[in-house]
């Protein structure tokens, strides 16, 4: 089981991906980052395990470029999936000088709302609540 370090925080903020079958960059929006990862809203996902580019910018003066690996993929079909569809990233290569300032950025931004358990959702999808 992945065991998170750091806290997830609100960003939507543009990030800009290159995924090892194209060159082309494709755009999506962050639902949530941290200095260690970041989740992407889409509707195709990519592979869990598949390699990635990603670059983004939170404050619009420092530019973060990381290589990253797709961790989890949320297709919303199960009930205990919150949020929207997309897919997580695990950044690989951030050195701690760059998590240090890139969680430095993220300091203001809101925490993401925790997903309820797995049994409360369960229950509710039954309609036993």
């Amino acid at each position: 089981m992945y065991k998170r370090y750091e806290m997830r925080r609100m960003a939507g903020v543009p990030m800009e991906i290159i995924t090892s079958k194209t060159d082309l960059s494709i755009e999506f929006v962050t639902w949530d980052v941290s200095p260690r990862g970041a989740y992407l809203m889409s509707d195709t996902t990519p592979k869990i395990g598949e390699q990635i580019v990603c670059s983004f910018d939170l404050d619009g003066e420092t530019p973060y470029c990381f290589f990253g690996e797709v961790s989890r993929i949320n297709q919303g079909r199960r009930a205990c999936d919150r949020g929207p569809t997309g897919f997580g990233i695990r950044f690989i290569d951030p050195t701690p000088m760059e998590r240090l300032k890139l969680r430095h950025s993220l300091r203001g931004l809101a925490p993401t709302m925790p997903a309820p358990s797995r049994d409360n959702a369960l229950t509710r999808a039954m309609g036993w609540s």
